[in-house]
């Protein structure tokens, strides 16, 4: 029975101990290569690490990254990634959330000593060069104690409705997921993946776990190749990579610079994509370019362990239809329920909610905030459960699949209609010259706001929305510009752009 990642980690290692796991620019290591550090770093670790509680890893995204998080779940405790590209004020407040004792990093990442507070700071590089002998008996004893529903991580989100949150998933969460995953898309050892996402995204955690439950082999992308599609193409070749699961940005950024005109990707098989919204139109542009390929739309938040909808692209989309997010992952019921706490029905609109193993245990050290997203089952009157309201509204379409409609904060009032920005976004996005674009409403001046990227004339787009879209619905301003602003997870920074284009 599979109670641990670190199961995972044990049974591929005896299966593949010679084969490549994890790569990146720098550094190859197998299988057995993994355990072996993987163990030898938890030892280390062993006087200071306690039981339960969180351990940050404030790393560079690399293979090392990877050891560590594993090497800190062989200590019972948790693992909290912060990377060096963050500000220095959110590490401060995931320090200060945590309060941790203990802080694992490398020379290399130059952690600023202000940042590191009263935690002790361990360096992967003494670790690994210590000369004592691996404390088997100790690891032992701690994988004995430990159970599925320890926690396993806590994953900081972004924090673009507020203050970022630490979301503690149990190891029970991240196998179920890993299970359903690796299942649902039918991953082996053949299996090689090119790992987009941050490790302080929990869309990474999919790469991660799936590579060592299946024995496959994960490629840590470098980041600058995102800048560069013609080269970031080449790289997939190179390494003849054919799995993907990557957010729409980055998708959308192949396609709107024409790069299958130059080069195509020869060995990809299956594509996901994630964590925003995927414009029809750039979908379809991948569709024609690499029509064998199979695509699936993951839709999920962070404290439903990544996802908790999945669509597998089955039939054709007009450029101006959404693409579903379609139906619940195992083990997994989504609901969309109304205000008044019923289901919706057909035709209606409903806050997409979530319930099973899946769910968060919570915010750490944010009961309050935890009270708030994690409610009792208004549906469920005779014995406790939890479920998670997510904020995002959603609807069934004909074919018994949830549509994401909007933000539950995007749906707004304007010249007497109830109008979904989302909607607009599908419209707009659609016109051809338009390669991205965000919509917003400034409620001082009541005017609904388009940025976008593209080369078109923005009189252009107004002439053929029109006919897409009723007339209350056309965005009042219209802003170009050369590309769109993205957080630190890849994804359309709409807090940037709202507190830019909205607050005046």
């Amino acid at each position: 029975m599979i109670k641990s990642v670190l199961d995972y980690m044990d049974i591929t290692a005896a299966r593949f101990p010679d084969k490549a796991a994890y790569i990146d620019e720098e550094k190859t290591i197998t299988f057995e290569g993994l355990r072996q550090e993987v163990n030898k770093i938890a030892s280390g670790m062993l006087p200071d690490a306690v039981y339960g509680e969180p351990v940050l890893v404030y790393m560079a995204k690399s293979v090392d990254c990877i050891e560590a998080f594993l090497a800190v779940r062989a200590t019972g405790a948790f693992y909290v990634p912060i990377d060096v590209e963050m500000p220095a004020q959110r590490v401060r407040h995931v320090i200060d959330t945590c309060r941790a004792r203990l802080i694992i990093t490398r020379r290399c990442d130059n952690i600023p000593e202000e940042l590191t507070g009263a935690c002790k700071v361990l360096y992967m590089e003494d670790l690994l060069a210590s000369p004592e002998a691996v404390r088997e008996e100790e690891l032992k004893k701690i994988r004995a104690r430990q159970i599925d529903t320890d926690p396993i991580y806590a994953i900081f989100t972004s924090g673009s409705t507020g203050v970022p949150k630490g979301v503690l998933i149990s190891e029970r969460s991240a196998i179920n997921f890993t299970e359903w995953y690796c299942e649902t898309f039918e991953f082996t050892e053949e299996e090689i993946f090119a790992n987009q996402t941050p490790f302080y995204f929990d869309a990474s955690v999919k790469d991660i776990y799936a590579t060592l439950r299946c024995g496959s082999t994960m490629y840590i992308v470098p980041q600058k190749l995102f800048s560069l599609p013609a080269r970031l193409v080449q790289f997939l070749n190179d390494n003849k990579v054919n799995c993907i699961d990557w957010v729409p940005s980055v998708l959308c950024m192949i396609v709107n610079f024409r790069t299958f005109e130059k080069v195509k990707p020869q060995y990809l098989k299956k594509v996901m994509f994630l964590g925003e919204v995927m414009p029809t139109k750039q979908f379809n542009q991948w569709r024609r370019a690499l029509p064998d390929i199979k695509y699936a739309n993951l839709y999920g938040p962070t404290e439903a362990t990544g996802d908790c909808t999945f669509y597998k692209v089955n039939r054709e989309f007009a450029d101006t239809e959404p693409i579903p997010i379609g139906n619940a992952c195992n083990n997994t019921e989504v609901m969309l329920l109304k205000e008044d706490g019923t289901l919706a029905g057909d035709g209606e609109t409903g806050e997409i909610c979530v319930r099973g193993c899946s769910l968060a245990l919570g915010y750490y050290n944010d009961p309050e905030k935890t009270a708030k997203a994690f409610t009792q089952n208004p549906l469920q009157k005779n014995y406790e459960e939890k479920i998670y309201h997510t904020g995002d509204m959603g609807r069934y379409n004909e074919y018994g699949e949830i549509v994401f409609v909007a933000r539950g904060d995007s749906q707004i009032k304007h010249m007497g209609h109830r109008i979904e920005l989302g909607e607009i976004e599908t419209a707009v996005g659609s016109v051809d010259g338009v390669d991205r674009v965000c919509c917003m409403y400034n409620k001082n001046t009541n005017r609904i706001i388009a940025v976008y990227e593209g080369a078109i004339d923005s009189k252009e787009i107004i002439a053929r929305v029109k006919d897409i879209i009723p007339r209350y619905m056309v965005p009042n301003q219209f802003v170009q510009l050369d590309s769109l602003p993205l957080n630190m997870n890849g994804k359309i920074d709409r807090a940037l752009l709202a507190k830019t284009y909205t607050e005046a």
